[in-house]
C-alpha cells in the first residue's frame, strides 16, 4: 500500500506526495472545465467570467512555489510574501488585460477580472501556500528526503 514513506523514493513521486492537494485539483480541474466549455460554446454564468481569472495565478504560483523549493533545497523554505503575490496579479492583469486585448481577438478587457487576479492571490497567500509550508516543514522535521 502506497503511503508518506515511498516520497523517498524519487523525484516524482515526493512532488505528488508533497504538492499534490485537494486545491491544485480545484485549479486545474476548474480551469480545464471553463476552458473545455468555452470551446463547446456552453456558457457557465459565474464561473465561465471569473473562476479563470480566479485560479490562475494560484496555479502559477502554485508550480512556482514548488519550483522555488526544489532549487533552495532542503535548508531553507521558499515562501512568497504577499507583495510577490499581488505583483504576479498585476502582471498578469497587464499582460491579459490591457496588453493582449491590443493584438488579440479573444482577450478583452475586463476590470472584474483584475479584482478575480488579485483575489486568487489573496486565497494562495492566506490558505493555499501555508498547507504546503505545513507539508513540507512535516517532512524536514522527519528529516525525510525531500527531493534526490
Amino acid at each position: 500500500m502506497w503511503n508518506d514513506r515511498h516520497a523517498d523514493r524519487g523525484f516524482f513521486r515526493a512532488l505528488i506526495n508533497l504538492y499534490w492537494d485537494g486545491n491544485l485539483l480545484f485549479y486545474t480541474a476548474s480551469w480545464f472545465l471553463i476552458r473545455f466549455s468555452r470551446k463547446l460554446d456552453l456558457i457557465i454564468p459565474f464561473f465561465n467570467n471569473w473562476l479563470t481569472d480566479f485560479v490562475f495565478v494560484p496555479l502559477i504560483a502554485h508550480f512556482c512555489l514548488i519550483a522555488g523549493n526544489i532549487l533552495i533545497g532542503k535548508r531553507y523554505t521558499f515562501k512568497f510574501p504577499l507583495y510577490q503575490l499581488l505583483l504576479l496579479a498585476m502582471l498578469t492583469a497587464f499582460i491579459f488585460e490591457y496588453w493582449a486585448p491590443q493584438y488579440t481577438t479573444y482577450n478583452t478587457y475586463d476590470p472584474f477580472d483584475i479584482l478575480a487576479y488579485l483575489a486568487g492571490a489573496c486565497y494562495f497567500y492566506a490558505f493555499h501556500q501555508p498547507l504546503i509550508l505545513i507539508k513540507l516543514y512535516y517532512a524536514k522535521a522527519e528529516n525525510k528526503r525531500i527531493f534526490p
